[in-house]
């Protein structure tokens, strides 16, 4: 009976600062040694502020579970190091997005979730304030889901449906997958195609004498897979990216009268005819999950011996 009490005395401790910092270092180590360089830098990056955060909490339950979320996180990442698939993909989605800590800051980046701009209940207050996330929930979900159901309504009012359709769209956003710019596209492209990784700091490199330093320090601390495990990674990866491209035309300006020239005012003559307005067009990959045919398989189909 003593056992047990002073276990259950034990497990509502605090975790000391020693405890911390191991599973902290452990984290660094572990990242540090993963190929992709993106989701290197972010996890490091990442890890130090969430080690500063709330470094002296009395709290001790709170203090418990960030040490848990930390556990979890470096167990993560060293089965990512083994060559676990699952687990490779699972690092590479927090590193780029797809889910996790940089998804929202990626969408309040590209298609400004976050921002102040009143949008109150109606789809065209949407397309107005924010036409980017407009877009975005309308390629990623159809327009059949960006309005609330009348079956889910439980008053005709005006004012209560509005507020559903804001509590709609609140939902929406953390559903939707931040899309990426046309070069880091091409660059996942050209790693899913060729399974070489050239890091960053490889390609700022212009002297070869750092070019070698730099090719050393990756293959001692940097475990890089093969080229074909590299091709698997990014081609299941580019399975939820899309890129977004953003042009623009010109359009009638709603706010122009268009009336009698006699009747126009002054303010209204000075405004312009045109005025410009931005499309939002959506690519997918054609690489993501294509999968090159083995060399047996080709000559399989090619009816050779």
């Amino acid at each position: 009976m003593e056992f047990l009490l002073r276990t259950q005395k034990e497990c509502s401790r605090a975790p000391t600062r020693a405890q911390v910092t191991l599973v902290y270092r452990g984290i660094l180590k572990n990242a540090r040694m993963f190929f992709d360089d993106t989701t290197r830098e972010f996890i490091q990056t990442y890890a130090k502020l969430k080690f500063r955060t709330n470094l002296h909490d009395s709290d001790t339950e709170r203090a418990r579970k960030k040490l848990t979320q930390a556990t979890t996180t470096l167990h993560l990442l060293e089965r990512a190091n083994k060559g676990l698939f699952k687990d490779v993909i699972s690092v590479l989605e927090y590193g780029y997005g797809r889910k996790g800590p940089r998804k929202l800051i990626m969408l309040e980046a590209t298609v400004g979730i976050g921002q102040r701009e009143q949008v109150f209940g109606t789809l065209s207050e949407v397309e107005k304030y924010r036409p980017a996330f407009f877009a975005l929930a309308k390629y990623q979900l159809g327009c059949e889901k960006l309005t609330v159901s009348s079956e889910a309504l439980k008053s005709t009012n005006p004012l209560n449906i509005a507020k559903a359709q804001d509590a709609h769209w609140e939902r929406i956003q953390h559903r939707l997958l931040p899309p990426i710019d046309a070069s880091t596209m091409n660059m996942l492209e050209d790693r899913a195609n060729t399974g070489v990784i050239t890091s960053a700091a490889m390609l700022a490199c212009s002297d070869p004498q750092t070019a070698n330093l730099v090719q050393e320090w990756e293959r001692v601390w940097i475990k890089i897979p093969e080229k074909r495990s590299v091709r698997r990674y990014y081609r299941r990866l580019l399975e939820s990216m899309v890129r977004m491209d953003v042009s623009t035309r010109m359009v009638d300006n709603p706010g122009k009268y268009k009336g009698n020239m006699a009747r126009r005012s002054a303010i209204d003559t000075a405004k312009p005819d045109l005025i410009p307005e931005r499309i939002y067009a959506f690519v997918e990959s054609s690489m993501a999950g294509y999968t090159q045919p083995s060399h047996a398989n080709a000559v399989d189909c090619a009816g050779l011996d």
